[in-house]
This record gives structure tokens, C-alpha cells and sequence, in this order.
């Protein structure tokens, strides 16, 4: 499976990595570094066990600085202080079902351990800001971006949301003593949408890679900055519902079949936000728990919190982006 070592920029790490990733562009030996932080993936035996668990379940262990994932057929992975992953493949596994793991759930480990918070949400860009679509899997995240992303919007994260939670500079409207607006982390390799998502935007799956080597999830390549993006602010989340109309009959105006948009206030909007940071459950037994609530706190107070209501069948999906985009357009500034 290995090379040799190829590196790759993803989100704020520099790659170097003895699996080769040809999901990510390869960064050329004149290609800027400065401002990443180094993370290497080597091929090398995992330990059956980790010191210090504070939380496990049947396919995994963490401590405070390590995470241990073993997933049968596939791969026994190691993430040590966010800066080193060791691999493990299965005898026979499917190199793709490999990066799969190693370009998501790894990846959201390391930063992690980095100490950063991410949404499971996906992202677009409107304007000078970022809108995020917060959701369970299958909740339509990715369709919906990818919706848009045929309307002229550019993709910053698919189901992983990194947020840049260092210091910044206040805006030039707030108080000087108010922190600046969160920023997001553009950090989006590929969109990742089933078959029956593929078919309705008129692509065809034969020609893309499966995400794993079993499902009807295919991945669309996301063209990657070689230079650290720009990091954007988050200016609006909106937190995914459908409502119970199963399309049936196109013609139907009732509720049932509207696309609607309620404001989340307050505590309800952090709670939720809570709810759909990555790790949420690790964050009390690694002891972070009250930053995660500071947090979700300040982005409840700096971007507009919406739960949009929206049919679940293909035939509205023209008409939820309609919706949409009229709704953001407030933000397009």
C-alpha cells in the first residue's frame, strides 16, 4: 500500500503520509507549509490497548491523549496528540474503505486532540460569511450544499465543520472588548452524496468513487487550496428538520409540504449546537466540556440560528432551494 511518503494539506494539518491519498492533491516540494501543523500516517503496528481510558465503547478507547478504533476487515488505527495516526490494515481490506476512515472519522479525531471543536455540519459559502447545515446523518446536510453548489455557492465543509476557536481580532461594529466572530476552517475534500442524491442533480455514480466499498455513497472531489485558505466567519447555522409529507402529491400547498424557517434563541440554540459538535460525548471525560459550552455559547450569540423544515421527497427540493437562497440572501454582503 505504501510509496513512500506524500504530503497533502487538509483543513490546518500538513499530511505526511505513507498511505497514498489520492482523494487530496498531492503538495508539489515548493508548496508553502508555513502555518500547518504536521501530522504523520504511518503504516505500523497498534497496540491492543491504550493507558488511561476515560471513555470506550465496543469498537473503541480514549484517553486525553490517544484513540484507539479498530474496525473489523478494515483497519486498526491509533491517534496520538493529535499529530500522529498509525495504521493497521486487515488482511484483503479495500485500500478505499481505509482513506474513508482515515479522511473522516481520523480526521476529526486529530483535531480533537488539537484541541479544535468541529460541527457535523456542512457547509457553504454566502458572501463575506459561512452558513452551516447542522444534522444527523441523513439528515440531507450534503444535498442540500451541493444544491446550492449548482447555484453558484462554494462548498467550505462537508459533514465536518472545523471552527477556528484561537483569539481573533474584534470586528470594526463591536466592542472592543468583544471577541471577533468565530471563523470556519475551509475544510472539504470531496462531497459525499448517495445514488438517488447523485441521480436527482443528473451525475452519474458509475463514473465517481464509492465512500466505502459496500454503500451507494459516492464522492464528488472538492478542488483543495495548496496555501492555507482564508477562514471566514460564521454568520448563520440552521438545524435541519423534515417535516412528514412524503411527496406523494406534487400538487399539495398545505404546511406539510412548505419549506419554513424558525429562529432558535438562546439556550435552545447552544443546547443544539452542543448536540452536533463532534465528540460531543468525549468532551466531559477529556475535560472539555466547559469550553464546548463557551463555545456554542458565543456562536449562539454571533450568528443567526434557524431550524429549517423541509419536505423530504426530491420533487420539493427545487422549491427548498428557492426558499433558501432567498433566505440567505440577507447575508449576501
Amino acid at each position: 500500500m505504501s510509496s513512500g511518503v506524500a504530503k497533502y494539506r487538509l483543513g490546518p494539518f500538513l499530511l505526511a503520509s505513507e498511505i497514498p491519498l489520492p482523494e487530496l492533491e498531492p503538495l508539489t516540494a515548493d508548496a508553502a507549509y508555513a502555518g500547518s501543523d504536521a501530522v504523520s500516517i504511518r503504516l505500523a503496528p497498534v497496540p491492543e490497548s491504550i493507558a488511561n481510558v476515560v471513555a470506550n465503547e465496543n469498537r473503541w478507547w480514549a484517553s486525553r491523549q490517544e484513540y484507539l478504533l479498530r474496525v473489523p476487515a478494515v483497519a486498526n488505527f491509533l491517534v496520538r496528540n493529535g499529530r500522529e495516526v498509525l495504521v493497521q490494515p486487515a488482511p484483503a481490506a479495500n485500500p478505499a474503505d481505509i482513506r474513508a476512515y482515515l479522511l473522516s472519522p481520523i480526521f476529526s479525531t486529530l483535531c480533537h486532540q488539537a484541541g479544535m471543536y468541529s460541527l457535523h455540519a456542512s457547509a457553504v459559502r454566502v458572501g463575506t460569511g459561512v452558513v452551516a447545515f447542522l444534522g444527523d446523518s441523513g439528515a440531507g446536510k450534503s444535498t442540500l450544499a451541493a444544491g446550492l453548489a449548482q447555484r453558484g455557492y462554494s462548498i467550505i465543509a462537508d459533514d465536518i465543520c472545523l471552527l477556528d476557536t484561537r483569539p481573533n481580532d474584534p470586528s470594526p461594529d463591536s466592542a472592543a472588548d468583544e471577541p471577533g466572530p468565530t471563523l470556519v476552517i475551509p475544510v472539504a475534500p470531496a462531497l459525499k452524496l448517495w445514488r438517488s442524491a447523485l441521480e436527482q442533480f443528473g451525475a452519474s455514480p458509475e463514473s465517481l468513487p464509492r465512500v466505502f466499498s459496500r454503500d451507494e455513497k459516492y464522492r464528488i472531489k472538492v478542488p483543495q487550496p495548496t496555501e492555507i485558505p482564508l477562514r471566514l466567519p460564521l454568520r448563520e447555522v440552521l438545524f435541519l428538520e423534515w417535516t412528514n409529507a412524503d411527496g406523494a402529491d406534487q400538487d399539495r400547498t398545505d404546511a406539510a409540504l412548505q419549506t419554513a424557517f424558525t429562529p432558535v434563541e438562546g439556550v435552545h440554540a447552544v443546547t443544539r449546537l452542543m448536540e452536533f459538535t463532534h465528540y460531543d460525548y468525549l468532551m466531559k471525560p477529556t475535560g472539555r466540556q466547559t469550553g464546548n459550552f463557551l463555545l456554542c455559547g458565543r456562536i449562539a450569540s454571533q450568528a443567526r440560528a434557524f431550524a429549517l423544515r423541509r419536505p423530504r421527497s426530491f420533487a420539493y427540493l427545487d422549491r427548498t432551494l428557492d426558499a433558501l437562497e432567498l433566505h440567505l440572501a440577507a447575508l449576501k454582503v
